[in-house]
């Protein structure tokens, strides 16, 4: 199994639909996830309204394109093997980008395979903010699914691919090393000591503890963080190592920091509480002519950045000469951006002088309903009341 992410920077959405929509015959196969177009227009221009969103910056991604490829099965028909395709597209999309706007078919041109194509939005439906996921969080995505379809779909027959450690990242002389004499590279007795010693500690004290048992040593030089082998003198660093030893690493020790910066706040509050009352007065006048000076700045900067209010003529004559565009306060701290769409982002309504087409009209219609549906079954099945639109995935 193949799963292969390509970016793009414009965008291309009409063109990629007619690519593909390119094979006839397919369309019982034919994804459309949070999308209420049938027709080729009628899905380009939801895409395009989803677009609109986003904030402009240059070399933004408007889009991916994405294939999901299994070799053919001798075992089962092809109807079936498109079915079982079918199946894991939808459960790749669910772990992927559930709230995205997502369109793919399924094409059958090679002789060896059976692939679907995937046309997914930057952005989750209706938000400016273009959704990111690292590399570790992509892989751990294809790891898993890949896993769940040869426990799942073992009749579709496919091989051990994307789980499978690359060997790539060693060098001939490694390779040609463990084929002559049988002996591993340091680098893999490395990372088996690292794996021992986080699995044995809780916090950062623990993993350095364990790292000395194991002959290993932390160093930090910059951000830069690594191992060195007590026994060779050897410096390696964990993001050449791999990707998800140094994410486990650098978790470790920061959540240990956060816990210590936390104690630290308990044991300022505990010291606090035993002055007398005249020093905590004392203090609390200081403290309020330090926050003073930025509060002040804070107001004339929001003074600032609030857009004027147009007079009743400007209303009549539209925006004038010079005036600058519409804004959509974002809950970014004090950022500023475009809302090209004319929709604010409170309560949904239109903006003064400026109609949406009737296409994105009915686009929002129908993504609050899935919305409220949504969160109607997470309220049943959770009994709580969801959380904010920031922090929940619909």
């Amino acid at each position: 199994m193949i799963i292969k992410s390509m970016s793009r920077k414009v965008p291309s959405f009409g063109q990629l639909l007619g690519y593909i929509d390119r094979e006839a015959g397919q369309e019982d196969y034919t994804i459309r996830h949070n999308l209420f177009g049938r027709e080729h227009d009628a899905v380009r221009e939801e895409f395009e309204c989803n677009a609109d969103f986003l904030q402009r910056r240059k070399n933004g991604t408007y889009l991916f394109h994405e294939i999901l490829s299994i070799t053919r099965a001798k075992g089962l028909s092809p109807q079936e093997q498109k079915q079982r395709l079918h199946e894991i597209a939808h459960e790749y999309i669910s772990a992927r980008c559930p709230d995205n706007l997502v369109y793919g078919g399924l094409h059958q041109d090679k002789d060896h395979s059976y692939h679907m194509h995937l046309m997914i939005s930057a952005n989750r439906a209706g938000e400016v903010k273009r959704q990111r996921l690292s590399k570790h969080q992509f892989r751990d995505i294809q790891v898993k699914l890949e896993a769940h379809v040869l426990q799942t779909y073992p009749e579709l027959e496919q091989k051990l691919a994307i789980g499978k450690r690359s060997e790539r990242g060693r060098g001939k002389g490694e390779a040609e090393l463990e084929r002559r004499t049988g002996q591993r590279p340091k680098r893999e007795e490395i990372l088996e000591r690292i794996a021992t010693a986080y699995s044995a500690s809780q916090d950062r004290d623990s993993l350095l503890a364990a790292l000395g048992r194991e002959g290993l040593d932390l160093y930090v030089r910059g951000k830069t963080v690594g191992v060195v082998d007590l026994e060779s003198g050897k410096k390696h660093r964990l993001k050449t190592l791999g990707l998800h030893v140094a994410d486990q690493i650098e978790l470790r020790l920061a959540g240990q920091d956060a816990q210590a910066r936390s104690e630290a706040d308990v044991e300022h509050e505990a010291e606090a509480e035993k002055k007398p009352a005249g020093e905590k007065e004392k203090d609390a006048r200081e403290q309020g002519r330090d926050t003073e000076p930025e509060a002040k700045r804070d107001t004339q900067r929001a003074a600032r950045d609030r857009p004027q209010e147009k007079t009743a003529e400007e209303r009549d004559m539209g925006s004038a000469p010079g005036e600058p565009q519409k804004v959509q306060i974002v809950d970014e701290g004090e950022r500023v951006v475009p809302d090209p769409s004319g929709v604010k982002s409170q309560d949904g309504a239109e903006a003064e002088g400026e109609d949406l087409s009737p296409v994105q009209k009915a686009w929002k219609r129908g993504m609050d309903e899935i919305r409220k549906t949504k969160d109607e079954v997470q309220r049943t099945i959770t009994g709580k009341e969801p959380q904010g639109r920031g922090g929940r995935s619909r």
